[in-house]
């Protein structure tokens, strides 16, 4: 039967002798390596069971040896021994980091060194692809110069993530953002992220290319599939959706009429599923391995970044929200008059605000009870809010009454917007149980600048005044 091989890079004679004449004398051949670029190249070229690296060799030292030997496919599963002249805890970390199976000093009683190869060799023969034909020192340097490249790749792609992390704040922004610097890894064509937190989930989309209807149906399906799998069919008692634009999308690009391939990478905590990322497209058809096993390394950091900002978002807004309507409340509500009231100053511009009131509200809750009340201001804050433009922001001043800051706003626009919201609350059937309520509201209407404002508080208090001018005239309409 045909001894192991044990391949020795070091740059020490002395060591090499040592070893060698330890190994031969336990049955072992011995293939020998002066440094990290020899031992890479026998390594790939010769049949050998178990490499022995010294840290510290010219040319390339051992951690970056080892690093290449488990990014190259012919080699990634041939135990790595690192050997070391000290014992610190920097060098069993760069020797985990770089993948090694096994760590030692040489300064250990040789029988300990012996003692850890027959371990190793004697723990089964790990099966290793195809050996390929000894090639020329140049494919070697080429091939460890690509494997530089790449790792050099990976490593700025997920600093690139990092940088998302400490530079953005809000969370759609963080999203967008991570998921541009996935796109630079695969160019896929439509991508989203799950979370899940217990029985909820909670998956936001992003279209990166142009896509049918019917290809961003096909992503979701695969997405919820790939999620039962991994969470065992167990259902989800709360789901929400979203999508988000990718940044600097090609509107006018030709729309892809099929998904073409698709991944899904689980993240998991505590052996349960936590998050997922999903890539969809042509690109995702014809993965390289390395390419996929990288992607996994990108899903992890990109859920921990945007994961993060999730959880940053939610305590923001448990800050600057009412819980009962999700508006923003009191407080933020006048911050924002105040931040817009300055902007006015500056640029010379309007800024209209809108008091809103629920009619007879203290009657309504006499009539249907305080868990009705609830629902219909949870109904109205809705109402409200869909009624507004994306640059307006409507908030819970208090009790049953609304603010609702209009920006870049003259008073004439104002009152339209405010008939806007009268009549989608007059139109509007509430439901709670099986009753069918109606409520309306009054809306007092006060705009900067104007004579009687001059600072954000007198701006409320006008539009205070206006809002009892209302109710005084019968409620159910803007003044």
């Amino acid at each position: 039967m045909k001894a192991p091989r044990v391949l020795i890079a070091d740059d020490s004679p002395v060591v090499i002798r040592m070893i060698e004449t330890m190994l031969a004398g336990a049955g072992l051949e011995v293939v020998v390596a002066h440094d990290g670029l020899e031992a890479i190249e026998k390594a790939v070229t010769e049949d050998v069971s178990l490499v022995i690296l010294d840290v510290m060799m010219p040319r390339m030292n051992g951690y970056q040896a080892c690093r290449l030997l488990k990014s190259e496919p012919s080699t990634k599963m041939l135990p790595v021994v690192i050997l070391t002249s000290k014992d610190q805890a920097g060098d069993r970390f760069w020797g985990l980091e770089t993948g090694a199976d096994y760590y030692i000093t040489k300064d250990s009683e040789p029988q300990r060194i012996l003692d850890l190869v027959r371990k190793v060799l004697g723990n089964g023969n790990l099966q290793r692809p195809p050996k390929r034909d000894a090639g020329k020192t140049v494919d070697i340097l080429s091939r460890v110069n690509e494997l530089l490249d790449r790792k050099l790749y990976e490593a700025t792609i997920l600093g690139e993530i990092g940088k998302v992390a400490r530079s953005l704040v809000h969370f759609d922004d963080t999203f967008t953002s991570v998921m541009g610097i996935v796109s630079r890894v695969v160019d896929f064509t439509v991508g989203a992220m799950a979370f899940v937190d217990a029985d909820d989930l909670d998956v936001v989309m992003m279209v990166n290319h142009p896509a049918a209807p019917a290809v961003i149906e096909e992503h979701k399906t695969k997405m919820m599939e790939a999620i039962a799998r991994e969470r065992k069919s167990v259902p989800f008692l709360r789901t929400t959706a979203r999508r988000l634009e990718a940044r600097g999308a090609e509107s006018t690009a030709t729309q892809e009429t099929a998904l073409g391939g698709f991944a899904a990478f689980p993240l998991m905590t505590s052996n349960r599923l936590s998050g997922l990322l999903a890539l969809g497209g042509k690109t995702l058809a014809r993965l390289s391995p390395e390419t996929e096993t990288f992607l996994g390394q990108v899903a992890n950091q990109a859920q921990i970044v945007v994961e993060n900002s999730r959880l940053f978002e939610r305590i923001r807004n448990l800050s600057i929200r009412d819980s009962l309507t999700e508006l923003y409340n009191h407080r933020h509500s006048m911050a924002l008059v105040s931040n817009e009231f300055e902007r006015v100053g500056r640029y010379q511009d309007f800024l209209s605000v809108l008091m809103v009131d629920i009619d007879n509200f203290k009657q309504f809750n006499d009539d249907h009870g305080h868990q009705a009340g609830d629902a219909v201001l949870r109904d109205t804050a809705r109402l409200l809010k869909d009624a507004l433009r994306a640059v307006d922001s409507i908030g819970r001043y208090g009790g049953e009454e609304f603010v609702a800051i209009l920006p870049h706003t003259g008073y004439d626009e104002a009152h339209r917007t405010g008939e806007r919201l009268r009549r989608a609350v007059e139109e509007h059937t509430y439901r709670y149980g099986d009753k069918r309520l109606k409520v309306t509201v009054s809306l007092g209407v006060a705009t900067f600048p104007s004579e009687p404002v001059d600072t954000p508080g007198a701006l409320i208090r006008e539009a205070d005044r206006a809002l009892y001018r209302a109710k005084e005239a019968g409620r159910n309409r803007v003044v």
